[in-house]
This record gives C-alpha cells, structure tokens and sequence, in this order.
C-alpha cells in the first residue's frame, strides 16, 4: 500500500524589515526629500557634503529610489565645440627644432674602497 501525499499550500513568508549595517545612518524623511531635490542639477559630490554622506551611500539610495540624471545631448556639444573652434585663430606650423641632449653629470669617484667580506672558511 503506498501512501498518497498529500497537497499542502505554501505558507506566505512573512515580511522583514530590511537589514542596515551596525552604526548606519537611517536615511530621515527629510534626508530623502533634499536628495529628489537635488539629485536631477547637481553631482553626488555636492548631494554627500550636504547631507553628510559618502557618495557611495547617495547614489545608492538614488537607486533604490529609482531617480536619474538627464542625459546630456552629444550633438549640442558638437556644435558648441565648432563655434569655438571657428573663433580661434589657425595656429602656424613650424619645423620642430632639434634639442641638443645634456650630457649626464660624471659621478665622483668614491674615496676608498671597501674590502670584501671574508668567508670564514678563508679566516
């Protein structure tokens, strides 16, 4: 007789609070308010010296909190490279020159020589 196993529904885990390391600061409501603020216009140097963080630690929490920063358009940056460049005068091209090479300073002799250790097998 072999025995039937019977069907057993999966206990729901229950929820825990997330670990923090021993002696982490706890991000405050207020932490988290200046960090959506800021994080869009300035760098997370900035952001760290404000709060009083590492930069580690903001743009860790800017991740949980799902923010980003703007990209940067590549082409206006192209163009504004040209209308620098534009405004510049052309610079003239000249010939290297040939530098004569100094030559190395002489060492002075040493005054004495030292003698060479005996082995005690010559002693």
């Amino acid at each position: 007789m072999a025995r039937a196993k019977r069907k057993t529904k999966a206990k729901p885990k229950k929820k825990t609070a997330a670990k923090t390391r021993k002696g982490a600061k706890v991000w405050t409501a207020a932490h988290v308010a200046t960090l959506r603020k800021m994080y869009k216009t300035s760098t997370n140097k900035s952001i760290a010296r404000v709060l009083r963080r590492t930069v580690g630690s903001v743009a860790a929490k800017a991740r949980s909190l799902k923010l980003r920063k703007p990209k940067v358009r590549k082409a206006a940056k192209k163009t504004a490279k040209r209308r620098v460049a534009k405004k510049r005068p052309a610079k003239r091209r000249t010939a290297k020159r040939k530098t004569a090479r100094r030559k190395p300073a002489k060492r002075k002799a040493k005054a004495r020589k030292r003698p060479k250790a005996r082995s005690r097998k010559e002693r």
